[in-house]
């Protein structure tokens, strides 16, 4: 074989293979090789995978009291604030965002975000100036369980207040 007549099939070659062959395809309408009684095959369909439902964020909006020691609530924190703890579980990772509002000063009140039994993964109190509010987003959670608690820094007041939870 000559020089131009073995670099062609050479190329040949490295094209079929590099392509993986053409044994897949099949014809759409008779070419003159077919006779007019020739059908051709259809090849069945490949199954399109359906995307499943997109992720909704739960939200609850939770509206309560920390009470105060003297109407008969249990120190919680340290033996000596009382707070309301409120559970729940991220399915799958993901953010959590948390806001809180009270009536009352604005450092009355603290929000703490456990992992459940694990520990302490978010604290945070409202600044001394400003409102009676409380919000953070923690952006990359872990599914698992987790515990809010409300705590309030006047254990001698009733505090009112509203909680927010979006995972």
């Amino acid at each position: 074989m000559n020089g131009p007549g073995l670099a062609l099939v050479s190329l040949s070659l490295l094209i079929i293979t590099s392509c993986g062959g053409v044994t897949t395809l099949s014809p759409t309408a008779p070419s003159g090789a077919f006779s007019q009684t020739t059908a051709a095959v259809a090849l069945p369909a490949a199954p399109v995978p359906s995307p499943g439902p997109a992720p909704v964020p739960a939200a609850q909006t939770i509206t309560g009291v920390v009470r105060s020691i003297g109407a008969g609530a249990s120190p919680c924190w340290a033996d000596r604030y009382p707070c309301q703890i409120y559970d729940f579980t991220l399915s799958q990772a993901g953010a959590i965002e948390v806001t809180l509002t009270w009536e009352g000063q604005p450092r009355a009140l603290m929000l703490q975000l456990y992992w459940a039994g694990e520990g302490l993964a978010h604290e945070d109190i409202a600044p001394r100036i400003g409102p009676s509010r409380i919000s953070f987003r923690r952006p990359l959670m872990e599914a698992t369980g987790y515990r809010l608690r409300v705590v309030s820094l006047e254990p001698e007041n009733t505090i009112p207040f509203s909680l927010t939870i979006n995972y």
